[in-house]
């Protein structure tokens, strides 16, 4: 079995291209989905969230995300703390997933922050989704109802594309959806033979 790791900037369509390979039979484990859920479910992370930013930053059990982005985004220091919390349960969750699935040729691990969170050495190796800059930004602006200075700033603080690419085997340019798929079915060929 290869683990897949793809990766992205915000607005390149990792989501997009993780349905396909799913379509074309590759199990696919969305790190921020499952991060999402152990926030929402673990007892582990909900204490510690509730220790880092008070029990009030929970409501009716669910995790005021936007609460916690605006705090984190100006705290490098908690937003470490955060993810040091997170991460390893994440980890966790991954290496069940992948124990389900270890009969399968390939699976695929999704994230926004893989390379900068180290999940990239989990990977046998790692694709790199991207496209043009103004289809990213029209994407997220349409997507979170967000100002362009908005997202530029988001966009400002990830890793850069070409940081992103120094780690991949792999590049998929989600420009334009009829030519994604071909470029998904190619990299399953390819490592299916190796």
């Amino acid at each position: 079995m290869k683990t897949i790791g793809l990766t992205g900037g915000i607005g390149s369509g990792k989501t997009t291209v993780s349905q396909i390979f799913k379509q074309l039979g590759v199990p696919v484990f969305s790190c921020d989905d499952i991060a999402k859920k152990i926030q929402d479910t673990d007892p582990r992370a909900i204490n510690g969230m509730k220790q880092m930013f008070g029990d009030d930053i929970y409501t009716d059990d669910r995790l005021d995300r936007r609460r916690v982005a605006s705090i984190v985004f100006n705290d490098p220091k908690l937003l470490e703390d955060l993810n040091a919390l997170i991460h390893p349960l994440v980890r966790e969750a991954f290496h069940d997933f992948s124990s389900m699935n270890r009969h399968l040729p390939l699976i695929l691990m999704e994230s926004a922050i893989l390379i900068q969170s180290g999940f990239y050495r989990t990977a046998d190796f790692c694709v790199h989704v991207t496209a043009p800059l103004e289809t990213r930004i029209s994407r997220v602006m349409s997507r979170d109802n967000a100002t362009r200075e908005q997202v530029m700033a988001r966009i400002k603080n990830q890793m850069p594309d070409e940081k992103i690419a120094d780690y991949c085997k792999y590049q998929i340019i989600n420009e334009n959806l009829d030519d994604v798929r071909p470029q998904v079915e190619k990299i399953i060929m390819a490592e299916k033979k190796n």
